[in-house]
């Protein structure tokens, strides 16, 4: 009964969400909220549900979220999942497919919108985040001190997100630093980063110790936000 009625409340609240003009960000208490308007003028909507999302990845069309042990979509489909918090990688090139990764027992499976289903993986590392390529998925790991991916070395960092388009952000000394994939680079002045999440195509939410913003990533309106109402 639980779970139907999680899975009701779920698709009631997408239902109200299901274009939003910035994306889905996490409040302070782990809700999930719409962001509608514009960077000068955001608004964040009500909560999907009165609970907490550990984790959430979002495109500008779907959004798959995971709570302390289950993994569900705004569709209303909620499959059990390992407990604690997960790494999610949309996969555009399939609807409705993702990889996720569970950090806690450190296994990785591909979402197929509706189930779960196992794969071999032997990251070597410490998987930081993950990304969908064609035929498969690339990762960072934190190895020996540096972030990796493959057999090239990021540099230190305390976050990334590995982006769609091949580049990348990272967190550390009190800035994000987003690595193009043709190698060019842009700062921006943020301390106390705790971590990244997607928030739509184009704008991602950098989690700090002082207050939510957001990221917007387009080419040229390269631009960091404070969220409004309870990201602070």
């Amino acid at each position: 009964m639980k779970l139907l009625l999680f899975s009701m409340l779920s698709a009631c609240a997408w239902a109200q969400i299901e274009t939003p003009q910035i994306g889905i960000m996490l409040d302070a208490n782990g809700r999930a909220r719409s962001v509608s308007g514009t960077p000068a003028a955001a608004v964040v909507g009500t909560p999907w549900f009165d609970g907490a999302v550990i984790s959430l990845a979002c495109s500008a069309q779907r959004c798959v979220a995971k709570t302390e042990s289950a993994l569900f979509t705004p569709a209303g489909v909620v499959v059990a999942a390992p407990r604690g918090a997960a790494i999610v990688a949309l996969d555009a090139s399939s609807p409705g497919a993702a990889y996720v990764y569970f950090v806690a027992s450190g296994k990785l499976a591909r979402w197929t919108g509706s189930q779960l289903v196992p794969l071999d993986f032997a990251p070597g590392g410490d998987v930081l985040s993950l990304r969908a390529v064609a035929g498969g998925f690339e990762y960072a790991v934190e190895r020996d001190g540096e972030i990796w991916i493959g057999s090239k070395s990021l540099g230190v960092a305390n976050s990334i997100l590995l982006l769609d388009d091949g580049g990348a952000l990272l967190a550390n000394e009190g800035q994000v630093r987003l690595v193009r994939s043709d190698g060019s680079e842009l700062d921006f002045a943020v301390t106390g980063v705790g971590g990244f999440l997607r928030m739509s195509d184009q704008y991602v939410q950098v989690i700090t110790d002082s207050g939510m913003w957001a990221l917007d990533l387009e080419p040229g309106h390269e631009q960091m936000f404070l969220l409004p109402g309870e990201s602070q």
